[in-house]
């Protein structure tokens, strides 16, 4: 019992994390790596039949829910719960959220707009985590599963269903953003908390980039937002080329 309280609590780290040391890099390269094959066998996934593109979604999106279960659990069964960090209202939770209910009651709209949000949140986060340790903590599984594994289910399941995206979707999932930051600047003001990190950009990034401090929080997410949605929206105007001119064969 004690050893499963300390992989919750991480009293006593032991695999320390290092920024960009092997481990992190390693968590990097899956992502890359599976992004890749995804993308290359996006005809390969667009064809498999509906039952397995299903299966394969709906346990993806269990996994997720298991693991945010645990992580909401955890720390009231362990007493090391703090509501300025533990409640689920960073981007990428709220977006993991919204994938689930997508794919579980098969609402495509919501799933143009996670397309988005499965890249905004994840890719900073996944790039400049603060982890204290690494396997031995529950943490660091929920970060890769909630950040790495969300990002390539999320992707796999743009080729697997075939929804078309436009514009507007990229521009409504913008304008969705910026309503979570504006709705979360006062109670990360009231309560002292960074959710979204509306309030602060956090300490391992500014270390690393200490000419952030020259800009004010929301500025630094609106551009971070903007250059994810642009280079996503390229890979949606390159696939609805394709499947146009797959379109234009068949009839």
């Amino acid at each position: 019992m004690n050893s499963i309280r300390e992989f919750f609590r991480n009293d006593h780290p032991f695999v320390a994390f290092k920024e960009f040391g092997f481990i992190h890099m390693i968590c990097i390269l899956f992502v890359i790596i599976t992004l890749i094959l995804i993308y290359i066998n996006r005809n390969k996934i667009s064809n498999l039949k509906e039952e397995t593109k299903r299966k394969i979604l709906v346990i993806g999106s269990t996994i997720l829910l298991i693991n945010m279960i645990i992580y909401n659990i955890a720390p009231h069964l362990f007493g090391y719960f703090d509501y300025k960090i533990h409640l689920p209202f960073q981007l990428c939770f709220i977006s993991g959220y919204l994938f689930m209910f997508g794919i579980f009651f098969k609402k495509e709209s919501i799933l143009k707009i996670t397309f988005f949000l499965s890249f905004i949140g994840p890719i900073p986060a996944i790039l400049w985590p603060d982890l204290p340790s690494t396997f031995d903590n529950f943490n660091f599984w929920k970060y890769f599963i909630s950040h790495h594994i969300f990002i390539c289910l999320s992707f796999f399941s743009y080729f697997a269903l075939n929804y078309k995206i436009t514009l507007k979707h990229a521009i409504i999932t913008f304008l969705l953003v910026n309503a979570m930051v504006i709705i979360m600047m006062p109670f990360n003001y009231a309560f002292q908390m960074n959710y979204i990190y509306s309030s602060e950009i956090p300490n391992n990034i500014t270390d690393l980039y200490p000419w952030l401090l020259n800009f004010k929080p929301p500025v630094i997410l609106e551009i971070t937002g903007i250059v994810i949605i642009s280079l996503l929206y390229i890979v949606v105007y390159f696939r609805n080329k394709e499947l146009y001119k797959k379109k234009l064969s068949m009839s």
